[in-house]
């Protein structure tokens, strides 16, 4: 039988018996005033308009409107984080959105690929996702907050052609995919970033519409392209303003680290660690890898699911974002950056007994990641708003 599905927020596409999905749900995230951020003279992100369109105006045909960075945003959490960082105004709510663009171009055409459409209101009312612009010194950014995810429109992948869609109108520079993850490996700690320009697919689905997802997956095939990162302000970023997100670190901590079960934690006694691949990667012979699924996973000291040799983090979103982009041709491909910040560290158990599971192993490690992840996803996040800021900045 088919197990019911959660139809709504973070873990929408998701099981409802999801042992991380479930601990997650159980948990508030700890919400902070991140307060003004002291950016350097003229490298202030800047709210503009998007084009010639109005404020709440649904886009129904092609955006056209020139892009230097597009950042594909996924959860309510992350895009709150993210806006406190770069307006100091955090707030995702249905006011907030009537300023931003819903993007609905060929909705009609890719409505029958799109599972789940009654568990969102935005794909209920025709609507990709909204579009926000901005400009951080001379870059033209637009935000994308899509209502489509891998995980939870089904095997057809409606994700994949959107995403494909819009960047082909925008035509932008580079695309950052960008939020949560979790931490392979014992270098990093919560709130670290891992920046990358390779990503693989950890898949169970099986894509009829597009085999080499499959193929790819079973053959730990990366994903991967030659952008060219200054690191200068990644560097500043790592200075100056990861160590803003203390005090909410503190406050995820306390909250869940004096608990017996999650006595591996480490607080945040310093400002947590922007890596970037191929200038300050993440110490150790682990490849700078995005781990992209298609269900949760986790990394514990035992490597009981076999992550560590692919990747430092584990998504569900940046492969195929980034294999959507390998279907633009010519010099429209941009290139492509994945952003993370570690929302759980490496689980840390003792090995399980001898005959345990495979079920039940995963079972209990992702219960203790998930419920981290419901307390850190927030504050966490916000060093991945700094991390994408150091980026950008650093193309001017």
């Amino acid at each position: 039988m088919t197990p019911a599905l959660i139809e709504r927020g973070r873990f929408a596409g998701v099981p409802v018996t999801d042992a991380f999905a479930v601990a997650a749900q159980r948990e508030s995230a700890v919400i902070v005033e991140v307060g003004p951020v002291p950016w350097p003279a003229k490298l202030a992100p800047v709210v503009q308009p998007l084009g010639a369109f109005a404020p709440g105006q649904k886009i129904t045909g092609p955006v056209n409107v020139s892009a230097d960075v597009l950042i594909l945003l996924y959860t309510n959490e992350e895009i709150s984080a993210l806006l406190d960082v770069f307006t100091q105004n955090k707030a995702w709510t249905p006011a907030r959105k009537e300023t931003w663009y819903p993007y609905a171009h060929n909705f009609d055409k890719f409505k029958s690929l799109i599972e789940g459409l009654r568990g969102d209101d935005g794909l209920q009312q025709g609507i990709f996702g909204y579009l926000s612009a901005m400009k951080i010194g001379s870059m033209n950014v637009v935000l994308y907050k899509t209502e489509l995810h891998p995980k939870a429109n089904g095997n057809k992948l409606p994700f994949v052609p959107v995403i494909a869609q819009l960047v082909s109108e925008l035509n932008p520079k580079l695309v950052i995919s960008t939020g949560t993850a979790g931490a392979i490996g014992s270098h990093i700690n919560c709130g670290d970033v891992a920046i990358s320009s390779k990503a693989r697919f950890r898949c169970r689905t099986h894509y009829p519409s597009f085999p080499d997802i499959n193929t790819m997956s079973q053959n730990n095939t990366e994903l991967t392209n030659n952008v060219t990162i200054n690191d200068t302000y990644t560097k500043y970023a790592a200075q100056h303003f990861t160590k803003l997100s203390l005090p909410g670190l503190a406050k995820c901590f306390s909250e869940i680290g004096s608990r017996p079960e999650y006595a591996f934690l480490k607080p945040n006694t310093a400002p947590p660690s922007i890596y970037v691949t191929t200038k300050s990667p993440v110490p150790g012979s682990q490849p700078m890898d995005i781990v992209s699924g298609d269900f949760l996973t986790v990394d514990d000291n035992n490597n009981s699911e076999g992550l560590e040799p692919l990747g430092i983090m584990n998504d569900t979103d940046d492969a195929f974002a980034f294999f959507a982009l390998n279907q633009i041709t010519g010099a429209a491909k941009p290139h492509w950056l994945s952003i993370r910040n570690a929302s759980e560290p490496q689980i840390q158990a003792p090995p399980f007994p001898p005959g345990t599971s495979p079920t039940k192993i995963i079972d209990t490690l992702k219960s203790t990641a998930g419920a981290i992840y419901g307390v850190y996803q927030y504050c966490t996040t916000l060093n991945s708003a700094f991390a994408c800021w150091g980026v950008i900045a650093g193309m001017n």
